[in-house]
């Protein structure tokens, strides 16, 4: 079998950038003037080293999307543009469940990507985390730069995803409130995910001493967190779509069942009370909650109006019952048995130092797709 060899950089997934700033600038900028979709004030808001890390934080969230969403009808394929900007995408023209999850996710890849590039000094317009080197009193410590770490700037990558994606919704009617709302339900996943992160100094290994530091959570996490909100999001009242609030049907509670009492003739204006039609309360939502306005579609067949491909030729699970099986995913047209050749890497051996030599076993397996 042919051998694949892999260098120990590939291996750990090292990327070296040895371009000085100067060229840095002039690529950003190329890449500000090339990307296509951008508004005026996103053209404005367009720093030379930032832009890049945005561009790479919502490509980050269409491949989360894709992972989270592989096994469902909708698998977030219509956000894979030609231009590479998803929100050129017909679905964030729509107010359905899966709109907001997209508005979500993309917000919470620019704020994320952007505040991991602050701390690893890619960027020249932020740093780490100042907020870890003051004292509650909001003084700097002298000292602290030695045993502190240098946090992720989750400030700076929250404000500049709010700057950056928040203005392109300048209608201001309530579809625009609800994606700004889900703009920010994405910068929060981020936000509150974050884990604490150490490293122990001392002799022979010891933890006399430990560097701690903020992180950003890995994206899978923020991706999991955010398909939660998409099983539980709220749809706002169709009443609401003309006015400037913003209230959600109040939650139904289960009711307890009561013995019936034998009435009596002072209950019956009491009965006529209680079979008057009450007007049910609304509730402001949540900062956590994902909102949308629209029913989606059922994303069967193929729909041009969405970008949507439909299911044909899509793998399921013949032996699910999920998701995932032949008789969801395929909405009920039935489904093919083929057989599938394919190549992978297997039997790989380290060797020191430092590469990976692989051999490529082809294995032949039957599969189902959707008519």
């Amino acid at each position: 079998m042919p051998q694949v060899r892999f260098s120990f950089s590939t291996l750990v997934g090292l990327r070296v950038n040895s371009s000085t700033p100067e060229q840095t600038a002039i690529v950003s900028n190329s890449v500000c003037k090339k990307f296509p979709g951008l508004t005026k004030e996103q053209m404005e808001l367009c720093h030379p080293d930032v832009m890049a890390e945005a561009i790479q934080g919502l490509q980050l969230a269409v491949e989360e999307c894709q992972y989270q969403f592989q096994w469902h009808r909708w698998n977030c394929s219509s956000l894979s543009t030609k231009n590479r900007n998803p929100h050129s995408s017909v679905l964030f023209q729509r107010g359905y469940r899966e709109s907001a999850f997209a508005y979500a996710i993309s917000a919470a890849g620019v704020a994320h990507n952007v505040a991991r590039a602050c701390s690893s000094g890619r960027l020249i317009t932020c740093g780490c985390d100042p907020t870890s080197y003051r004292d509650k009193t909001g003084k700097r410590r002298s000292n602290t730069w030695k045993w502190g770490g240098c946090s992720h700037n989750m400030d700076y990558g929250v404000q500049f995803s709010k700057a950056f994606l928040d203005p392109r919704e300048k209608a201001g009617d309530i579809q625009a409130r609800i994606n700004l709302h889900n703009n920010q339900a994405g910068r929060l996943a981020v936000s509150t995910n974050m884990v604490s992160k150490c490293k122990c100094h001392g002799m022979s290994g010891s933890c006399e001493l430990r560097t701690c530091w903020k992180a950003a959570p890995h994206f899978r996490v923020v991706g999991h967190a955010l398909k939660e909100r998409f099983r539980s999001a709220v749809m706002v009242d169709q009443s609401n779509l003309g006015s400037g609030s913003l209230l959600l049907p109040a939650r139904q509670r289960g009711k307890r069942r009561r013995r019936p009492r034998p009435s009596r003739p002072h209950d019956k204006s009491r009965q006529r009370q209680r079979q008057r039609p009450r007007q049910r309360p609304r509730r402001k939502p949540r900062a956590l909650d994902l909102l949308y306005f629209q029913r989606s579609p059922s994303f069967c067949e193929r729909d041009p109006s969405v970008d949507f491909p439909g299911t044909v030729g899509r793998r399921c699970n013949r032996s699910s019952t999920g998701v995932d099986s032949c008789s969801s995913l395929c909405c009920g047209r039935g489904y093919n048995t083929l057989r599938q050749r394919r190549t992978e890497r297997c039997h790989c051996r380290f060797h020191w130092c430092c590469y990976v030599v692989c051999q490529n076993c082809t294995i032949e397996e039957w599969i189902t797709v959707c008519k």
